[in-house]
């Protein structure tokens, strides 16, 4: 994920500390809000408080109470203080929209790869890459971008089954050096066990697999760069749901409490259905997945009544029984908010993701689709 350079801008903002939120440069890395007893963290609910002052990004809520929401979203959207909250933590709206762009393709990209590789095929693929995720230092945004970076592969070129072993390896790898860490952890004492379970599987399946050597991995990790024009990797659905974090927390300042434990329940969810995916639902681009799945977590965590999300053609019938099939409380949401509250919280939601609110719903009726397929997946497997 390229972030917009700042270089430049420092100078620009460094004496506007009155307004700038404190952070350390990246949505993976700045501090969440959290609930003010500590022994209250996990079963603290979503409140809200006093707004900051003006100059603050956290101001924005209090424009946001003063009538219709959906009205005052573009004025919202345009004040200095909180796009140079934004800008500092590297999620600013221009990047924003221009990624947006992308993932229109992207999401045709990736429903063609699931109709190139068989489901099977591509659990077991996963599975390898786990493998080697728990073998080595790689992190765990590291195998949802090599996740993407596979189907993105397989929507292009398509993928020989006979090389699968070697193309996990090869997107270990290319993901290890983008992120800077060379393949520091990822040594061929590690994933050879992980190409050699893969090998065996697919044997199994009726291939025949050659043996993964240090030539064919290299020879795979060229025909990747090569075949997706060196432009890698897009953001995964974990740097979306920070993304996305990122921007409703600076958005909302103090105001919501009990957001770190929705990103970390939204984060899960996301690697549950790249994992778990099968044909029988269309697979959403990583960005359209993350979304859907943070509309869902705020319905969960009561910072949203369930009917908003509601789409049109639906009946309230329907979205509720669709919505109970995919969460894995299976429990019937409850908002904790007023009616003016969570109209803040949806005015957020629209301006931390720069989409309205027919596109949320749309994105959280797929999501709960996709969501709900996994969940199934993973009680079958029980």
């Amino acid at each position: 994920m390229q972030a917009p350079e700042r270089a430049s801008m420092e100078s620009k903002h460094e004496n506007r500390g009155a307004g700038a939120v404190r952070t350390r440069g990246n949505a993976s890395e700045r501090e969440m809000p959290m609930p003010a007893a500590a022994e209250d963290a996990e079963a603290a609910e979503p409140r809200v408080v006093a707004p900051l002052g003006p100059g603050q990004p956290g101001a924005a809520v209090a424009i946001l109470q003063t009538g219709d929401v959906p009205a005052l979203v573009g004025q919202a959207a345009t004040m200095d203080h909180v796009e140079d909250a934004w800008l500092r933590s590297g999620v600013p709206t221009t990047w924003l929209k221009h990624q947006w762009k992308q993932e229109a393709c992207i999401e045709y990209m990736t429903a063609q790869a699931h109709r190139m590789l068989e489901p099977e095929i591509r659990d077991a693929a996963l599975r390898c890459l786990l493998q080697i995720l728990r073998l080595s230092t790689w992190s765990q945004s590291g195998w949802c971008k090599a996740a993407l970076l596979l189907d993105r592969y397989c929507a292009k070129v398509g993928v020989n089954p006979q090389l699968l072993p070697m193309i996990c390896v090869a997107l270990v790898k290319i993901v290890s050096k983008f992120e800077g860490t060379a393949g520091r952890g990822i040594t061929q004492e590690c994933w050879r066990p992980c190409a050699e379970w893969l090998g065996a599987w697919l044997v199994s399946a009726g291939y025949d697999v050659p043996e993964a050597t240090q030539e064919l991995v290299f020879k795979q990790e060229i025909a990747v760069l090569q075949a997706l024009k060196w432009d890698l990797p897009d953001p995964c659905a974990q740097q979306w749901s920070l993304i996305f974090m990122t921007r409703f927390a600076l958005l909302a300042g103090p105001s919501l409490q009990g957001l770190q434990r929705m990103e970390q329940k939204l984060l899960c969810l996301a690697s549950i259905v790249i994992r778990h995916h099968q044909q029988s639902s269309p697979m959403l681009s990583h960005g359209m997945l993350a979304l859907g799945l943070l509309c869902l977590c705020m319905v969960e965590a009561g910072l949203l009544p369930l009917e908003e999300l509601k789409p049109d053609d639906v009946s309230a019938e329907e979205w509720r029984d669709l919505y109970l099939e995919s969460w894995p409380s299976g429990r019937a949401p409850r908002c904790s908010l007023t009616a003016t509250q969570w109209a803040w919280a949806f005015g957020m939601l629209m301006l931390s993701t720069g989409l309205r609110k027919a596109e949320l719903q749309t994105s959280a009726r797929h999501a709960s689709a996709v969501l709900g397929e996994a969940v199934r997946r993973v009680r079958q497997a029980q």
